[in-house]
């Protein structure tokens, strides 16, 4: 179950890979059996590749993606998981927030991630924790709100990442075409737009293929 953890969740949740047919079923087919295996652990490892295909997925099975999740986190919270879930698991409530028009509390638990993956030394999901942070502040759109969108953009920017390490680079020139966009500089957001397309492409990441792709 652990390869499915980490095949599906971080590659999914980071737009190397879309939700399609195979992932669907291989993720329904690990739940199953983790179902019927009584460990708790692999039952949870499953859920999560499970939900967070589901929620990626969306149309009508992305109240189901969203409910799995919770059960991790709850799980997580109460010393029955990794805690090391939980950032993984505010990420996707807080972008839920966001897409239900609580931008409010969007930014609060986006932000409240962020702090805490920077104080704790910052990994693998500062990026994806950054953008849906951004991404809310952006779409509430005070003065203030840009402001701040340029401070998490130079944090996110500010850390060292070893040779090969893209996953930085790449969400920085989407987020950075955001904030050029949103202060109404045309040239530097197309500049920024084509070089993410072209970064996209280049590592062959279906999901940020379609983000750049759906970037007018």
């Amino acid at each position: 179950m652990a390869v499915i953890w980490f095949t599906y969740v971080n590659a999914i949740a980071y737009g190397v890979l879309k939700p399609d047919a195979i992932v669907l079923r291989n993720t329904a087919e690990a739940l199953a059996v983790a179902e019927q295996s009584g460990d708790d652990f692999a039952l949870d490892l499953a859920r999560g590749a499970r939900g967070v295909a589901l929620v990626h997925l969306g149309g009508p099975q992305h109240e189901a993606g969203l409910n799995l999740l919770a059960k991790i986190r709850e799980r997580a919270m109460n010393q029955r998981f990794a805690l090391m879930a939980l950032p993984i698991m505010d990420i996707h409530f807080a972008r839920e927030k966001a897409r239900l028009g609580d931008l409010d509390g969007a930014v609060e638990l986006a932000r409240t991630v962020v702090d805490d993956l920077f104080a704790s030394g910052g990994c693998i999901w500062s990026a994806l924790a950054t953008t849906v942070l951004v991404e809310a502040l952006a779409q509430r759109g005070g003065n203030v709100d840009l402001e701040d969108v340029q401070t998490a953009i130079d944090r996110l920017a500010a850390v060292p990442t070893d040779p090969g390490f893209v996953l930085n680079e790449l969400a920085l020139l989407r987020l950075q075409a955001m904030l050029a966009r949103a202060h109404g500089d045309e040239t530097a957001y197309g500049d920024y737009r084509d070089r993410y397309r072209a970064m996209a492409r280049s590592l062959g990441f279906e999901g940020h293929i379609a983000l750049a792709e759906a970037m007018p």
